[in-house]
């Protein structure tokens, strides 16, 4: 995914992570209540990072590894394939993988839940199954009649294009009725208007939550504003890409740790290899200190 939206969903599955593992656990015949602990791991040996990971409690066992795209990848599911082996290999137990398609622009008929690796000869000697999500395709009521961290999706929905101004509306009355905390509910509201620049333009999103308090007192969506993380930005060039990178890891960073300094900031802006700012904004949400950002 590109990075403004990769930090938005890691945010939001990580504010939300019960809701999200009861909507995806049926989908591998697990029960919507299974309890999970969140593991964040770091797969060093490659350098890749997961999206989201959960492990399974007793008595269920293994892991759910949730991984959100925005975007056309071509080894997007050999990148899958990898994540499986390498979190199977070193946390044990079966891996359940699901693809989240966040937009139509991350699809492809490659895509079909099934990975087979077949000889030159066409003997098939490896078969991955994983799931596929495509979120246009569902239903934007059943989102927001659903657990409450799922409802920002339904401001993607191909049914909710046509009445968008209502289902913003009704997403943001559902959040504001059932989360008591005005900065958890703002949290969740500037996740809705962030996810909304995947599908629509800057505009859009201004007009549709224009006047929605809890959004723009939330230090999620100031930081971000502030640091001049452009909606259309994650859609740009590489270039584009890369300073987008930049400014969200340096508001994780200030958000997290107050000031930085002056040599770090130039480390940050200076680096324009993106799978390197990606791998680093992973690891802002974590580290101890801003020290310890590999960069």
């Amino acid at each position: 995914m590109a990075g403004t939206f990769d930090s938005v969903m890691k945010q939001l599955l990580d504010a939300c992570a019960p809701d999200w593992v009861g909507w995806i656990a049926p989908l591998f015949g697990l029960p919507a209540n299974v309890e999970v602990e969140s593991l964040d791991p770091e797969l060093a040996t490659v350098q890749p990072v997961a999206d989201k990971v959960f492990r399974l409690l007793p008595p269920a066992s293994g892991l759910l590894h949730i991984e959100p795209q925005a975007s056309w990848d071509g080894e997007f599911a050999n990148r899958l394939l990898l994540y499986n082996v390498l979190l199977e290999h070193r946390y044990d137990g079966p891996v359940h993988t699901v693809a989240l398609l966040l937009r139509r622009e991350a699809n492809s008929p490659h895509l079909t839940g099934t990975l087979i690796r077949k000889t030159h000869a066409g003997n098939e000697y490896h078969r991955f199954n994983y799931s596929v999500l495509r979120v246009w395709e569902l239903s934007a009521d059943a989102l927001l009649a659903g657990d409450l961290g799922i409802t920002p999706l339904a401001l993607l929905t191909d049914d909710a294009a046509p009445r968008l101004p209502e289902i913003v509306s009704q997403f943001v009355a559902r959040v504001e009725r059932d989360v008591p905390d005005d900065r958890d509910a703002g949290l969740m509201i500037s996740c809705g208007y962030l996810l909304l620049g995947i599908r629509y333009d800057n505009a859009t999103g201004k007009r549709l939550f224009e006047g929605v308090q809890k959004m723009e007192e939330s230090a999620t969506y100031r930081g971000l504003i502030e640091e001049g993380v452009a909606i259309g930005e994650a859609r740009g060039e590489a270039r584009g890409e890369a300073r987008g990178e930049q400014r969200a890891i340096l508001t994780v960073l200030r958000q997290r740790f107050g000031s930085l300094s002056p040599a770090l900031e130039t480390r940050i802006r200076s680096t324009m290899d993106l799978d390197k700012l990606q791998t680093a904004l992973q690891s802002a949400l974590t580290i101890a200190g801003p020290d310890e950002l590999a960069l």
